[in-house]
């Protein structure tokens, strides 16, 4: 059986709860790619035929249709496996004992808000809601 200290299991259960947060992280920026696509659509033209030769690639509205499939692809797995990793989330803080502590560690994670932030709205100071995230951390169990 491996021992693991506390330090190592508060940055192994950071780095497990951490998961979706990235996820919808790379979510919003494929997102961000997707609408730069369409946006690129509308201004894609048909190619001019002649017949001196081209010097430079043009990307034509085919490649840009296989891009945006591609990327909408990307999107749909991407999602699948954050609503799993959100649904593991969930079921380890909803089996925390400090409901202050899943609260923080539920707008941390799962709603990606700041430590400011979920101060000022919990009404907390900024130092309490530390502790509050780092005791949630530190408490969950993280067996995914």
């Amino acid at each position: 059986m491996r021992i693991v200290s506390k330090d190592e299991h508060f940055r192994e259960s950071k780095k497990a709860l951490m998961r979706y947060r990235v996820l919808m992280e790379k979510v919003a920026r494929m997102e961000e790619r997707l609408a730069q696509i369409d946006r690129d659509l509308m201004s894609v033209k048909s190619p001019a035929l002649s017949s001196e030769p081209k010097t430079s690639v043009r990307i034509t509205l085919e490649d840009k249709l296989i891009r945006k499939d591609e990327l909408e692809s990307k999107i749909n797995s991407t999602l699948k496996f954050a609503r799993q990793n959100r649904a593991d989330i969930m079921r380890c803080i909803d089996a925390l004992e400090n409901q202050k502590s899943a609260l923080v560690l539920e707008r941390y994670f799962i709603d990606s808000a700041t430590l400011e932030t979920i101060a000022d709205e919990m009404h907390y100071s900024y130092e309490y809601v530390k502790q509050l995230y780092v005791a949630g951390v530190k408490s969950a169990v993280v067996n995914w």
